[in-house]
């Protein structure tokens, strides 16, 4: 029996191409899966003791936010700071020039919902991005901190006053283009 080597030779290329069309595309582009990033409304940031490496430590300031239903009422701050190093730490938050200090073991996770952190005043309205800095090891890193309504059925129960819904949904008819509610 004779085999027929250049359907052969045809049939391992196309199978050749199917892989390497298939697969290439990871080895040139990073795949997204693999960044890490804030998995709910807040934003996140890391505060490295040593800039260069991992090797001293790092804080960890995962979905930080604040629920309040306007910019100049007060708001209940959200989120976890996790000490990912060997030893204790003081670490600041600062949102909109509103400080709060904490003090963390090492390896401890700080939820700050469960501390019952309340703002003043916010300074940036709800669907905004306030100015935020985290501080450890003596670094700092700016980033935005997410501001949110109490309107959100999930964040509700961490505003500190009461919540009139129907009020707070009234802004979503007040211009919606072409679709706006008549009254």
């Amino acid at each position: 029996m004779k085999v027929n080597t250049t359907r052969r030779n045809a049939f391992a290329g196309l199978a050749l191409a199917a892989i390497l069309g298939t697969t290439g595309c990871s080895y040139i582009n990073p795949q997204a899966t693999t960044f890490e990033y804030a998995p709910s409304d807040g934003t996140q940031t890391t505060v490295y003791a040593d800039e260069e490496t991992y090797l001293g430590g790092f804080v960890e300031f995962v979905n930080i936010g604040v629920v309040t239903p306007d910019a100049n009422e007060p708001g209940r701050v959200f989120g976890t700071i996790h000490n990912k190093s060997d030893s204790s730490e003081d670490v600041e938050l600062e949102i909109n020039n509103n400080t709060l200090e904490f003090s963390l073991d090492a390896g401890e996770a700080l939820m700050l919902e469960e501390e019952d952190l309340v703002l003043d005043t916010v300074g940036t309205e709800p669907g905004g991005l306030a100015p935020a800095t985290a501080s450890a090891f003596g670094n700092s890193v700016e980033f935005t901190a997410a501001v949110l309504p109490p309107r959100l059925e999930q964040y509700r129960e961490f505003y500190p006053g009461d919540v009139d819904v129907e009020e707070q949904r009234e802004h979503l008819y007040d211009f919606q283009g072409q679709y706006h509610r008549d009254e």
